[in-house]
């Protein structure tokens, strides 16, 4: 879809932002709503980031057409709202690539994190074990 790129005129939320590199998560975590779409047993043999919430890709279409409520219900904690900056990780980059796709076409904006989780281990970034 070429026009979509930053040189076009068309704009579209999410398609063109920028990848958000270590030393920015790092800093400004707390400032936004971060999506590790791994498996549940990816997340509890290798952690997670801090304040990160899990959402496996297969499920995040559905997670997202979901009300408020429901949401709550099934993932334990509130569903983002649109005025959220959202940034997605995984293992390497490959499936946090496909959710801004499904993110950004229900509305929010959406970075990701290119580098996923081997790079903020890399990076000496702090890793939690347990429910997010």
């Amino acid at each position: 879809m070429t026009w979509c790129q930053k040189t076009s005129k068309y704009r579209f939320v999410g398609l063109d932002s920028q990848d958000i590199e270590f030393d920015e998560l790092n800093e400004k975590k707390d400032e936004f709503f971060i999506i590790d779409v791994r498996s549940p047993g990816e997340l509890e043999y290798q952690g997670h980031i801090p304040n990160a919430h899990n959402i496996p890709l297969s499920e995040l279409d559905e997670a997202m057409a979901l009300d408020d409520e429901a949401f709550s219900e099934k993932y334990g904690f509130d569903k983002p709202k649109e005025e959220d900056t959202v940034v997605t990780l995984c293992q390497k980059g490959g499936r946090a690539r496909k959710a801004r796709e499904v993110l950004v076409a229900a509305g929010f904006i959406t970075r990701v994190y290119g580098g996923s989780f081997e790079d903020w281990k890399a990076n000496g970034g702090d890793v939690e074990f347990g429910k997010e």
